[in-house]
């Protein structure tokens, strides 16, 4: 899940930020952050390799080192695509975000500060925001586990129906449509909703072809990736 935390200077976001990464780190969740700042901030300093290195073409210049790894990428990426790097490479339980207002996702406000959309605690008890990241992990887990078709089935949407189990003790065999067997389909990154029947008739499809191929084995998950040429100029440069 992502978490914003945002406010005036000085009101106490990274303070807040900090703690928030330690406990949770401390119960068992690994976590990722970005800070947000509104200031130009030269990242890389001038005639440096990196610097040279930047100058001459390469984007992004990654520098690798013994106390961590710095990537210094410009012009300065889209928040959307920095969330997208740190998901699928580090795999955070909570990305935490801190001053960052904009954005369709949950967010902390501290201090005096005018509300932005997604807002939903203001000022909280500490313990408060981690009870709230705690049940919308639990939530975003549970909902993994549905085939998030919205067909109604079962009286709700995948989403609700994911808070129903979650607060009455619903299980998640009264998903009319949830696969004997989890099977994800991801284009672009983008999830494709999957019910029973397409589950079913895709593993046991693929499953079908990787039969006949040495060193198949039915036990263990099956991961396959199909990727897509950029553009019609690869095949045209083959072509000539």
């Amino acid at each position: 899940m992502i978490i914003g935390v945002y406010g005036y200077q000085d009101s106490g976001k990274t303070t807040f930020s900090e703690n928030l990464i330690r406990e949770l780190v401390r119960r068992g969740f690994s976590i990722s952050s970005i800070k947000h700042s509104p200031h130009t901030i030269e990242v890389d300093e001038k005639s440096k390799d990196t610097w040279r290195l930047s100058e001459a073409g390469s984007n992004p210049v990654v520098l690798e080192a013994a106390g961590g790894t710095v990537l210094i990428g410009r012009p300065r990426l889209d928040f959307e695509r920095i969330v997208e790097l740190v998901q699928r490479e580090f795999c955070p339980d909570v990305v935490i975000v801190e001053g960052h207002k904009e954005g369709d996702f949950p967010k902390i406000a501290l201090g005096d500060v005018e509300l932005t959309h997604g807002t939903v605690l203001v000022n909280p008890e500490f313990e408060d925001a981690l009870s709230f990241i705690e049940e919308e992990l639990a939530h975003e887990k549970m909902l993994d586990r549905l085939p998030r078709l919205d067909c109604g089935k079962c009286g709700f949407t995948c989403e609700t129906f994911a808070r129903e189990i979650i607060a009455s003790g619903r299980s998640l065999d009264d998903c009319p449509e949830r696969p004997s067997r989890e099977v994800d389909i991801v284009i672009d990154g983008n999830r494709l909703p999957v019910g029973a029947f397409v589950a079913e008739i895709a593993e046991k499809t693929i499953r079908g072809f990787l039969s006949s191929l040495k060193g198949y084995s039915k036990i263990g998950d099956v991961e396959i990736r199909i990727r897509s040429p950029p553009d019609d100029t690869i095949s045209e440069d083959i072509d000539r």
